[in-house]
């Protein structure tokens, strides 16, 4: 299998420029998301090929879809709101314990 570019059309092109510009509209950004998601990243889809390496690049792909999906979910900003309390938490000395010591 040889690395294709994804398929796209000129209201993925033109959701993107908006994008990077900042001035996607609502359905131009949910636009450029679908198509980054599901063409590029082949989220949905098994990353199962051929032969190893290109399973391997498939998977690779998919991942990063993956990622951005989570983005998404509620858990997301709840793992990093937990983790930067613990890491302040971490960062304060214990209560009743001398600095010297």
């Amino acid at each position: 299998m040889t690395a294709k570019p994804a398929a796209y059309d000129k209201e993925v092109i033109y959701a993107f420029r908006a994008l990077f510009d900042g001035k996607a509209s609502d359905g131009q950004q949910k636009r450029a998301m679908e198509w980054l998601l599901f063409n590029a990243c082949h989220i949905g889809q098994l990353s199962f090929m051929s032969n190893e390496r290109d399973s391997a690049f498939s998977e690779g792909e998919r991942h990063i879809g993956l990622q951005i999906a989570r983005m998404r979910e509620p858990e997301a900003l709840a793992l990093i709101e937990g983790k930067s309390k613990a890491e302040r938490a971490a960062a304060k000395p214990e209560a009743g314990r001398k600095a010297t010591e």
